[in-house]
């Protein structure tokens, strides 16, 4: 099954393979217009062939709730602080399956930092994801952009962040672009899943609403990426963290397979931020059991 990228507003694109931040990070460009996103989308009204799955961004997840929580102001900040991660120092030598999970979560951490509009925070997550990019393969040209856009986060240019964030995907995709690279892609795309989880679940745990538990409900995805672990090669499929990957993906599928119209329980959403926290524990800390 192929996956498909979706911003509202913006329309769709293939999701190219390794360093999936290259398209990751273009929701840093749609920021710049949050307009609220229509509170009735429905993947399936989208005209996607059958073997395409669609993602919409985890920024726009946050406009969503956003415009569900109106009249609530969220600090956005204060979630980053209780969610957010560092990258291990040193970073682990697993190059095909820890370092793709930790770009991933990174790069989620990135996406909230600037959601809470936070150059301190930005510079943290782009410092890791930099550090991650380049033992991953990334040279110093590959990332100008992203120094750049630090440079203007720094300078509290947010319209500037954006656009320089948007060179950096055009600029780094000829480079991920690569067969030997299709499979961290995957991982990549896991481990950013999973920590927007957390932070969805969080932020819907703190203002539950049946109508807001809903916005956690992505089983096409889920079950796709459960697929795609599946079809990993060696030496990736070998590794001890694959099956626990799964475990934490299938008991997720378990609480967000509800009806297009349906509800999580508050203890089912405790539950998926837990199944998620674990394996982002593992990431962080992959010496330890």
């Amino acid at each position: 099954m192929k996956i498909a990228y979706v911003s509202r507003g913006l329309g769709s694109r293939l999701l190219g393979p390794f360093l999936l931040l290259g398209l990751i990070v273009g929701v840093f460009a749609r920021a710049a217009d949050e307009t609220p996103p229509d509170m009735t989308f429905d993947p399936r009204k989208m005209g996607k062939a059958a073997d395409e799955q669609v993602i919409v961004s985890p920024y726009d997840r946050f406009i969503a709730l956003d415009a569900l929580l109106a009249g609530k102001k969220i600090d956005w900040r204060g979630y980053f602080l209780k969610t957010g991660v560092d990258a291990p120092n040193p970073l682990p030598s697993d190059q095909e399956v820890l370092l793709p999970l930790l770009m991933g979560l990174r790069v989620t951490d990135g996406v909230m930092a600037v959601k809470a509009r936070d150059a301190e925070l930005l510079n943290r997550a782009a410092a890791d994801i930099e550090k991650i990019a380049k033992k991953l393969g990334a040279t110093d040209d590959d990332l100008k952009s992203a120094r750049e856009a630090r440079t203007a986060a720094n300078a509290g240019e947010w319209p500037k962040v954006f656009l320089k964030l948007g060179y950096l995907q055009k600029e780094i995709m000829g480079l991920i672009d690569k067969k030997d690279n299709k499979s961290r892609g995957t991982l990549i795309l896991i481990g950013g899943w999973l920590q927007g989880a957390r932070y969805v679940t969080s932020l819907i745990k703190d203002n539950y609403t049946p109508q807001a538990s809903n916005y956690l409900r992505e089983p096409v995805l889920v079950r796709a990426l459960i697929e795609q672990l599946d079809n990993l090669p060696e030496p990736q499929r070998s590794s001890p963290i694959i099956p626990k990957l799964k475990a934490s993906l299938n008991g997720l599928l378990g609480i967000i397979d509800i009806t297009l119209d349906g509800s999580i329980p508050v203890d089912q959403i405790d539950k998926a931020n837990a199944l998620a926290t674990d394996i982002v524990k593992i990431c962080v800390t992959p010496d330890k059991p």
